[in-house]
């Protein structure tokens, strides 16, 4: 079943008179429970696309359907709840507050939603042995590594049990050992039917997902699905897309 669907996205920003065109007409949809990857060249239009998809921007023209809501078609005072209550967000830079323990951090969209505090405490029961945070969750931010407060704002993107969770260069603060525990991490919370849409640079951390969708000026130019290959396989198989996209470029 499609959970989000992008018709003829066009995404254009103007300044002082001049025009830049950053999504020329983008068409993909997501099957429920997919895991993908965003991949470009800084400048390509995939992080104004996870933007658009996010609700933080508003697409040109075009149509961005979630959970069969037209995103065009939301009332401004709707739509931080929307936001909050169908998407999940995991940023590079964890976005976590140093005032709050762990756990705070992670209740903090339940709280804004009105949730239950019993409510709250189930919920993170479900998930803590998954994302193996019960050492640290009464712990501060600032007295864990990087990787584990990267596990405390999947946590908390999930923990709403949003329709989407979007990922933002997951990655790109950890070293390659956190790295790829957060992406198995984001597999096994996949596989538990969580559907994943991620932007990211790392040829690694994209061969976690189960398709990749390569944007290159505006528009998506390529894609691979992984089929049954292993991980090593696939990476291999994105890699050699990425060579053939710049030469192509370079032409």
């Amino acid at each position: 079943m499609k959970i989000l669907e992008l018709q003829d996205v066009k995404k254009t920003y103007r300044s002082r008179g001049i025009e830049t065109q950053a999504l020329k007409g983008v068409n993909f949809s997501v099957d429920e429970g997919e895991f993908i990857a965003i991949m470009g060249e800084s400048g390509s239009g995939k992080t104004t696309l996870l933007n658009l998809v996010a609700t933080l921007d508003q697409p040109t023209s075009g149509s961005i359907i979630l959970e069969g809501q037209n995103l065009a078609h939301l009332k401004e005072k709707d739509i931080t709840a929307f936001r909050r209550n169908e998407l999940g967000f995991v940023f590079q830079t964890f976005n976590l507050l140093d005032q709050f323990t762990n756990r705070d951090n992670i209740y903090l969209p339940l709280v804004l939603s009105g949730v239950r505090a019993e409510e709250m405490k189930s919920r993170l029961a479900e998930i803590q042995d998954q994302l193996m945070i019960g050492d640290f969750v009464d712990k501060y931010p600032y007295e864990i590594s990087g990787g584990q407060k990267q596990r405390i704002a999947t946590a908390r993107a999930i923990i709403t049990k949003p329709a989407l969770l979007l990922a933002d260069e997951p990655t790109g603060s950890l070293d390659s050992a956190s790295a790829d525990a957060i992406m198995r991490l984001f597999t096994r919370i996949n596989e538990n039917a969580q559907t994943i849409l991620m932007v990211t640079h790392s040829l690694r951390s994209a061969s976690y997902a189960r398709r990749v969708l390569f944007i290159k000026d505006g528009i998506v130019f390529h894609e691979l699905y992984r089929g049954e290959e292993d991980q090593e396989a696939f990476m291999e198989r994105i890699h050699q897309a990425q060579t053939v996209l710049r030469k192509k470029v370079l032409a």
